[in-house]
């Protein structure tokens, strides 16, 4: 991929902004983060505020476009953080990343989080120039692995026993997506997520 790409943040998507995360976002973060549900089907545990402390001084030092930790795009909705999307550049020299994400169960299925996780590859695709991005979701997470079909992603691979996690193991459906089919998926996105100039009340 070159050199660290131009990239330019927050985005405006509908009524959305995706920055990224910072101090100020600790006391949101921490209400779904820490929050049972959310991490019933990842391998992590619960986030403690000492742990959610770290997580956001790291995040102050990932620079975006670079390999590394992922970036953290806080999504946010009348001021307030509902959620995050995490985009992680694996391969530069081959334009490949991965995104994740988490949202506040309060605010889902309505359609948030699909906007968010589709101005998230479009991010990846346009801004930082990536080729392909993945994805993962347990088997057992489908409201997951479905936002991940209705964005556009398609399913490559059912792993059996992908890991190890609270005590059993976990299956993973894997999903792709090209920018190629991005663009053909969500050219209604393109403004939002491209170079552009932004309303100067959102660069605050």
């Amino acid at each position: 991929m070159g050199s660290r790409p131009e990239t330019r943040l927050p985005l405006a998507v509908g009524d959305l902004v995706l920055r990224r995360v910072g101090p100020g976002d600790a006391s949101d973060l921490l209400v779904y983060r820490s929050d049972p549900e959310v991490a019933r089907y990842q391998y992590w545990e619960p986030y403690t505020a000492d742990r959610l402390a770290d997580l956001l001084d790291l995040q102050a030092q990932v620079r975006t476009g670079d390999p590394g930790p992922p970036l953290i795009l806080a999504a946010v909705l009348a001021g307030k953080v509902i959620g995050d999307c995490q985009l992680t550049i694996t391969s530069p020299e081959h334009g490949q990343g991965e995104v994740g994400f988490l949202f506040h169960p309060q605010f889902t299925g309505r359609g948030l989080a699909t906007q968010a996780v589709a101005a998230t590859l479009g991010f990846g695709f346009v801004q930082l120039g990536l080729h392909r991005i993945v994805a993962a979701a347990c088997v057992e997470n489908e409201r997951a692995w479905r936002l991940m079909v209705r964005v556009g992603m398609r399913r490559e691979a059912h792993f059996i026993h992908d890991g190890f996690a609270k005590g059993r193991w976990v299956d993973v459906f894997a999903y792709a997506m090209l920018a190629s089919e991005w663009h053909q998926r969500h050219p209604e996105l393109a403004a939002a997520v491209s170079l552009g100039g932004i309303p100067p009340a959102l660069a605050l």
